[in-house]
């Protein structure tokens, strides 16, 4: 089922999720009238269309999924952002090596 959805149409149904098809279904009908433009309109659109021809309780399931999967997504995205961030301070904190410096480095073959 998730496979018929664009990338854009989980998006929509991750930021409008409700614990029902109808709850979702009225929080995206409620912002189709005051969107400016036009490709986030028909991507909304298209959401409701995808979302109405889905039998209850599978959409239930489908946009909890949905959720959570995005939610899942963000959880992986902090913990690699922290991960580099705790990666770069420890290469901070270590000790760099001094270099040399030559006084003539052509001539020290």
């Amino acid at each position: 089922m998730r496979d018929k959805f664009t990338r854009s149409e989980l998006e929509m149904v991750y930021q409008y999720a409700a614990p029902t098809k109808e709850e979702t279904l009225a929080g995206l009908k409620e912002i189709v009238p005051v969107i400016q433009d036009a490709q986030t309109k028909a991507v909304v659109q298209s959401t409701i269309n995808r979302l109405e021809q889905i039998p209850e309780p599978q959409c239930s399931k489908f946009i909890a999924d949905t959720k959570a999967h995005f939610l899942e997504e963000r959880d992986r995205s902090i913990c690699r952002r922290i991960a580099a961030a705790k990666a770069q301070t420890v290469r901070a904190k270590q000790p760099r090596r001094k270099e040399t410096t030559r006084k003539n480095p052509g001539l020290d073959r």
